[in-house]
Order: C-alpha cells, then structure tokens, then sequence
C-alpha cells in the first residue's frame, strides 16, 4: 500500500506502539500516518497479535498482499486508510508515466539528425536507430496516452489500445497484481474466462489502481450481496 509512505513527521502514536512492540517482541515492519504494519508468521499469530493491539486502540486493517507475506497491518483509524484509498485517482495514468515518451522521440530526433551529417560515420545505422526509437515512441505514446478508466454502477468501464471494453462488476472475482522490478501489472481475476490484464505501470499507481478496485468491488459486494 502506498499509504504505508512514512509522513513528513511521525504519529502521535508511533512511540507508544515502539514500546508496545518492543516489550512483546514485535516487529515493526512498516509505518506510516495511519497506519502500522508488523511482523507476525501465522493466521494464529494474526489473531494473537491483533488481541494485544487492541488493548491500546488499534484495529486490524484487512491486506490479503500483507498476510500473505507473513505481516499484520493495523490501524487506529482505518477509516482514513479507506478514504484515502476510495479517493485516490485512478481514471488515466500519472503525469510522470504520460511524459516518459519524450525521451525516446528526443534520442529518436538526435540520432536522425546526426545521422544525416556529412561527417556521420555510418549514416545507415543511424537511421535504423532512430527509426527504431521512433517506433519505440509510437508503441508507448499510443499505450500510455490512450488509456483510460472509468468506475460506473455497472461494471469496470476501461479503455485500451484506442477500445473501450465494459467489465461487469459481478464477473469479477478478484483483483491481482505481479511485481517486476520498478512497474506492476495489475490484472483482473474473472468468472467466465482467463484473467483480464489492465496494463503495466510504474509501482506506486499500480498498487494505487489495485487497493482501489479490490476497495470498489468489495463496495458492490457489499450493497449487492
């Protein structure tokens, strides 16, 4: 979760639950404004943990991604860590993402004009490389700057490649995600046929776009049981 990002400056409450942890030989994994998340091993251990916080006011944050990884995130305000995940913006991809683009159409511009120097000593290759990162260009441009998402009552409304495509809500099961490196695929896990790939993006809008929809659908499941 990206909220896990520690704040400017730490929780009022950030040394006492150090304390805490500290005398039941806890560790701290994470933290952040609102949340705190901590070492535990076991669905057993979960629960044995949870009991302990409770005492001092802190409520288990539900994380399939953290359990499975042997944490327990816990918060004394989940509902913040719930606003901030329903308000987080996920209809097109992040500024920085949009203008990756340029780099490969700046290097694509300089190889060319390079290349057709008279002094350039190998005017063939240069094309080829320029051509080739103008390619490069083209395929990411049209990716990045053409998708799109949209949350309707309905379904997933997203579009991909130029198309738009609708998801109805209740042929989701799941939302998942795989890491590589830097960038994050997040996919849809559906009922009637293969999983459905949303894309690839860089980690924090990535994890953003997955916590919102697993947010979301839990929301339809919720009111349409």
């Amino acid at each position: 979760m990206t909220i896990l990002a520690p704040s400017k400056g730490k929780p009022d409450w950030l040394d006492e639950a150090r304390a805490f942890c500290r005398d039941r030989k806890i560790n701290i994994a994470a933290w952040g404004p609102d949340l705190l998340t901590v070492e535990s091993g076991s669905p057993e251990r979960d629960r044995e943990v949870a009991s302990q916080f409770a005492q001092i006011g802190f409520h288990v944050v539900e994380n399939a991604e953290s359990s499975e990884a042997g944490l327990l995130d816990l918060s004394r305000n989940p509902e913040a860590i719930r606003n901030a995940i329903a308000s987080s913006n996920i209809s097109r991809r992040p500024l920085g993402e949009l203008i990756v683009p340029v780099v490969p159409a700046a290097l694509s511009a300089s190889v060319l004009f390079l290349s057709f120097r008279p002094s350039a000593p190998n005017p063939a290759l240069g094309v080829l490389l320029g051509l080739a990162f103008a390619l490069w260009f083209a395929w990411y441009a049209f990716t990045a700057w053409t998708w799109r998402l949209e949350l309707l009552p309905e379904g997933l409304r997203i579009r991909r490649y130029g198309r738009w495509a609708m998801i109805p809500w209740n042929q989701i099961r799941a939302v998942d995600s795989h890491s590589a490196g830097r960038r994050v695929s997040v996919m849809l896990e559906l009922e009637s046929h293969s999983p459905e790939k949303l894309g690839m993006f860089v980690y924090s809008f990535g994890i953003n776009l997955r916590d919102r929809l697993r947010y979301e659908l839990a929301q339809r499941r919720h009111e349409n049981p």
